[in-house]
């Protein structure tokens, strides 16, 4: 009987610890970007939101919502979100290019509502009544959600499947922009190269061949600029066409973005 005493008191005490720990790790981060650890207290209540932090001493913070980024409470994270009834805290569901949040609902203390928000600060609320009309213009701006909303394969129940898609849809469509950003900065590199070339070459007195290679250098530059390739042939005759040792190096420079 003394043994099994012992071994519950040590048990109690490694859960107290154990809560302890866990405690220690709630904090809030102001937009400062300072990070107060210690026991939180939202005071959701009233006009005026905010976050009291206690730390490990029992001193006491108390952060106005303006000024908090984001805080973290038994391993969740709240945001200030200006949602139906203006700004407050609510509760991180799932984050994204458009992130899903919990918010209390009036005169609730239990997160039960739920709001959308873009990136680009555009918000929602899920609505219980029209909400395929709302939310289909919501994600208007990815028309395979809008359509999949619109004809009812997705409902209310789909909402966390509709923000997968959605945000697959944006991130596809930034990757593709970025690439094309990419791919026409690369262009314009490889181009700059043949303009100098070109230039130089019309700058020289007339030689034998010298309509033939500007024809064959601007041929490559709408080549490149089609992101097309450039077949062997063209290079080839542009090398025994421009055989001048003034122009070699910029030729060499030129040839040299292609195999980039």
């Amino acid at each position: 009987m003394k043994t099994f005493g012992i071994i519950h008191i040590i048990l109690f005490l490694v859960l107290m610890l154990v809560y302890q720990c866990m405690s220690a790790q709630d904090f809030a981060v102001t937009t400062k970007g300072d990070t107060i650890t210690g026991s939180i207290k939202p005071l959701t209540f009233g006009p005026d939101k905010k976050v009291q932090v206690t730390s490990a001493d029992k001193k006491k913070t108390v952060i106005p919502i303006f000024q908090v980024k984001s805080y973290s409470l038994k391993g969740e994270t709240y945001q200030p979100v200006k949602g139906p009834n203006g700004y407050t805290f609510m509760k991180l569901l799932k984050a994204g290019y458009v992130s899903l949040f919990a918010f209390q609902l009036e005169n609730q203390t239990s997160y039960d509502g739920r709001y959308l928000l873009k990136r680009d600060g555009t918000g929602t609320e899920v609505p219980n009544l029209s909400f395929k009309k709302i939310t289909a213009r919501f994600f208007s701006d990815c028309p395979i959600v809008e359509t999949k909303i619109d004809d009812g394969t997705y409902g209310k129940k789909d909402i966390e499947t509709i923000i997968d898609e959605y945000n697959a849809c944006i991130n596809g469509r930034t990757a593709e922009h970025t690439q094309a950003i990419a791919t026409r900065t690369e262009q314009v590199k490889k181009i700059t190269s043949w303009d100098t070339l070109e230039e130089k070459v019309k700058a020289l007195s007339d030689f034998d061949g010298k309509t033939n290679a500007l024809e064959m250098i601007g041929e490559i530059k709408n080549k490149i600029s089609k992101s097309e390739k450039v077949p062997n042939f063209l290079i080839n005759g542009l090398k025994g066409t421009i055989t001048q040792p003034e122009l070699q190096g910029d030729l060499e420079a030129a040839l040299k973005e292609l195999n980039q």
